[in-house]
């Protein structure tokens, strides 16, 4: 039913846009139902009858070709009777041959039985009941002549019998033929018949649609006409609305639907004409919530481009300073993963009404994005360094505890300090330094502030470059391992290598892998680079084993990153499987701190690891915070002594304890231990002397490249296998 708004003239009673369409669209479907409904009942009909009568026909010529057949074969069983009649009697050849002939006879009265059933012609059934007449008379003279056949005294009598049914035969085989041409042709005519009818029934089907396009068209027409002149009227409308006429009006016309949708958007010209008002006076509202951040209702990055300016050009017109201040939430990160979302935004609000508290009403707080804000400072007296006071009471402010919900948080924050003119001319520049000397104060130990500094740009300047050349080190191979053996204390041999990478910049040279290696961490990259030491660790040790060097274990060590990584278990698979490294000469370090970040997954890697035959290892072990009855789960088979604890041996007491203690758990506990940095006799001596299993160190070895390892690992497997005192091996691995 339809509804008329309000305003709308209910005395006129005009039939509905949507009856008219439906009127016209459905005289066409009833229309083409009962045509298509009459050509199937039709077709139906039809199609029962030409399958019945092409049956019928076929039929007829199948039983007629069959007639004739039995025919020949009748008359095949009777010359076999004649021949073999002469040579075995008649007797026996009768016994022998008439049956057949007279089955094939039987077959052939069948076959025009059934003809007489399906004709409906009276001539054709008359042929065959002459034909079946013309069969009994000559299975009769046939049966008569074979009784008379070598009789003596009647011969004549023979003969007139034999030339009767051969007479008989010659008919009935000319009237069987002529009974198959005849069903043959009543086939082939039935089957024309029906291909005309089919061909009929085609254009028929061509015809029922060809006037369905054209009342379907019609019935387009007049729907098109009707409908034309108000679709006019409300684009005409439309357009005046669009332009801004919000107090145009389009006339209703009659109370169909566009009737009903000229009268909507009356009222939506009017309603959006009333509108126009209130939104030209929330102008305030949005410009606030286009320039200041929605969680924590500071300005936003858009503002504080416009605050910088006015703030410089403030300090140029009264000669005064400026300054801006950019700080970084140390560890808001790890917290925001703890407390979810919902209470680091609660944690960030905190924050930031603490730090409006701090400021002046002239100075501006900043929330940037994330966990950074910017600061501005104005009318600074000074050289600018009379803030300090100021920015210690601020970083006092954010290390106090915050509580979310009911759970007490801590958090700090890292500053730097840019100052209008010295520091940056433009806005763009102090934004920059500023974040560069917070780059810096972060890197200094967080927590405190650092002013800017020229050098800083360098060292910044100097990072992006090494960022940049790191992301295309691996394409264009600029790494390379080195491998520092590592040695089995008693025997001398060598029982294994650590694989470490090396960067060979084009520019700059070999850099440390103290440098890179923090910055693959943050940027990722260290997932990439991880995997390709993986592989090349892999084929290498797989390329000794080829050579005939004796097998050892090779160590790559694990990064946080990419041992968190999903892939890691299907990577060290795939490096395996693509070098055909056997899975025990390949040994993963990784450190306390990596497997205690999240113990339960990080116990499900390992054993994965292990399964597949692989060998883990705790790297500097001492240096992070395992439990006992967390490291007694850990599948491991080796503990690696931190070179911490083994520089200062034996000079340090601590050390000497720590070291001790290492060993006698490691094997306490059924495990290896190998002490990594050792570069004196001394710290040798000791190690040895409490049972240490394994030495890695400068004092045999420097990492080297892959052919000198081999020569040495040669030469020290051949010094083993020379000499015969386990302490005169081991005082020879000191020696070198």
């Amino acid at each position: 039913m339809i509804k008329f708004p309000i305003g709308f003239p209910r005395g006129r009673r005009t039939r509905s846009l949507r009856v008219e369409i439906a009127l016209g669209f459905g005289v066409v479907i009833v229309l083409m139902l009962a045509l298509g409904a009459s050509f199937y009942l039709s077709e139906q009909r039809s199609a029962a009858a030409i399958d019945k009568l092409l049956s019928s026909d076929n039929r007829m010529a199948d039983l007629s070709l069959r007639s004739s057949l039995a025919m020949y074969k009748a008359r095949d069983a009777e010359n076999e009777l004649l021949l073999s009649a002469d040579r075995l009697g008649v007797a026996q050849a009768s016994e022998r041959s008439l049956p057949a002939m007279q089955n094939h006879l039987l077959d052939m009265r069948e076959y025009l039985a059934s003809l007489r059933i399906l004709s409906t012609d009276p001539k054709f059934r008359d042929q065959v009941d002459r034909i079946e007449t013309q069969t009994r008379q000559y299975e009769d003279g046939f049966l008569a002549f074979i009784a008379r056949h070598g009789k003596e005294g009647l011969p004549e009598s023979a003969d007139a019998l034999r030339q009767g049914y051969l007479a008989t035969a010659v008919a009935i085989e000319s009237s069987v033929e002529a009974l198959h041409t005849e069903a043959t042709k009543r086939a082939l005519q039935t089957r024309s018949d029906v291909e005309r009818a089919a061909r009929f029934s085609r254009w028929a089907v061509i015809a029922l649609v060809a006037l369905a396009i054209l009342l379907s068209a019609a019935a387009a027409t007049v729907v098109s006409r009707r409908i034309t002149g108000s679709i006019a009227r409300l684009v005409a409308f439309s357009g005046r609305v669009a332009a801004g006429d919000f107090s145009a009006r389009t006339p209703q016309g009659h109370a169909d639907e566009f009737g009903i949708l000229a009268s909507a958007m009356n009222q939506m010209a009017e309603s959006i004409e009333n509108s126009n008002a209130l939104l030209e006076s929330s102008a305030d509202t949005l410009k606030h919530q286009a320039t200041h951040d929605p969680l924590t209702g500071l300005p936003n990055r858009a503002l504080l481009e416009d605050r910088l300016r006015q703030a410089i050009s403030y300090a140029d017109r009264y000669g005064r300073l400026m300054t801006v201040v950019f700080i970084n939430l140390d560890g808001f990160k790890r917290i925001n993963d703890s407390l979810g979302r919902k209470g680091g935004d609660e944690l960030l609000k905190v924050m930031a009404e603490r730090m409006a508290r701090c400021l002046r009403s002239v100075d501006t707080v900043v929330r940037t994005g994330g966990d950074e804000f910017v600061i501005i400072l104005y009318d600074q007296p000074g050289d600018g360094t009379d803030i300090a006071p100021a920015l210690r009471k601020l970083l006092e402010t954010i290390a106090q505890p915050a509580r979310i919900g009911s759970q007490a948080v801590q958090l700090t924050g890292s500053m730097g300090v840019a100052t209008y003119p010295a520091d940056g001319a433009d806005a763009d520049a102090l934004f920059m330094n500023a974040d560069a000397a917070m780059s810096h104060a972060k890197a200094s130990g967080r927590n405190n502030f650092e002013f800017y500094a020229a050098e800083m740009s360098g060292a910044i300047r100097d990072e992006l470059a090494l960022r940049e050349g790191l992301r295309h080190a691996v394409a264009r191979s600029e790494f390379h391992l080195a491998y520092q053996p590592q040695l089995d204390m008693e025997s001398g041999r060598v029982t294994g290598v650590e694989a470490l990478i090396r960067w060979q910049h084009p520019e700059r040279g070999l850099v440390s892998p103290a440098q890179f290696i923090p910055l693959a961490e943050e940027t990722g990259l260290i997932v990439p680079i991880g995997e390709w030491v993986l592989r090349t660790a892999c084929f290498q040790n797989k390329a000794w084993q080829d050579a005939g060097l004796p097998p050892f274990i090779v160590s790559v060590n694990v990064s946080a990153r990419q041992f968190r990584e999903r892939t890691l278990i299907a990577q060290v698979s795939l490096a395996l499987r693509d070098s055909g490294l056997e899975p025990r000469l390949l040994e993963l370090e990784l450190t306390e701190s990596l497997v205690m970040e999240d113990l339960d997954k990080a116990l499900q890697s390992m054993k994965a690891l292990r399964a597949m035959g692989v060998q883990l290892s705790i790297d500097d072990f001492g240096t992070g915070y395992s439990s006992l009855s967390a490291l007694k789960r850990f599948p491991i088979a080796r503990l690696k002594i931190d070179q911490s604890f083994v520089r200062d041996i034996p000079g340090d007491e601590e050390d000497k304890a720590i070291a001790k203690t290492i060993i006698a758990l490691g094997h306490e506990l059924n495990l290896k231990v190998i002490a990594e940095g050792v570069e004196t006799e001394q710290q040798l001596e000791f190690l040895r002397a409490h049972g240490c299993d394994e030495m890695q160190g400068y004092l045999f070895s420097r990492p080297v490249p892959p052919a000198e390892l081999a020569a040495l690992v040669r030469m020290r497997a051949g010094e083993a296998a020379a000499s015969g005192q386990p302490e005169a091996r081991a005082r020879r691995v000191a020696g070198r």
